[in-house]
């Protein structure tokens, strides 16, 4: 998966709206919240968010790239019609990117999991 310059949120009326009215699941190191896109079918939309009680710049800017490329190995699932946005907590500075990797693959099958149990229930 790649991500884009253009696939991603900078707006913070974008970042409420995903965080309010998304489906979010927490894990120990990151936060997973996505909303359905206006129009569906576009390439997702992404954003990042790690704030400053987990560290200085530095550290906030490789939680940052760690988590952009945990996206493109393992984003797949969310690469169409969703808003997605990833809310780095404090425990992450605590970790490496294998421990961010696996916090992410099991967020995302929880994910996988409450949309498949949806889509079963509304066919119903």
């Amino acid at each position: 998966m790649q991500l884009r310059r253009s696939n991603t949120m900078k707006r913070a009326s974008e970042f409420a709206m995903v965080r309010k009215a998304g489906q979010s699941e927490a894990g120990r190191f990151l936060i997973l919240s996505t909303a359905p896109l206006p129009t569906p079918g576009e390439h997702s939309r992404f954003g990042i968010i790690t704030t400053r009680r987990i560290g200085h710049a530095v550290l906030r800017n490789l939680l940052r790239r760690r988590v952009r490329e945990i996206l493109r190995e393992h984003g797949a699932p969310l690469e169409n019609g969703l808003y997605v946005v990833i809310v780095v907590r404090n425990r992450a500075a605590m970790t490496d990117y294998a421990g961010l990797e696996k916090d992410f693959c099991k967020l995302l099958a929880r994910h996988q999991q409450k949309l498949e149990k949806s889509a079963t229930c509304s066919n119903a």
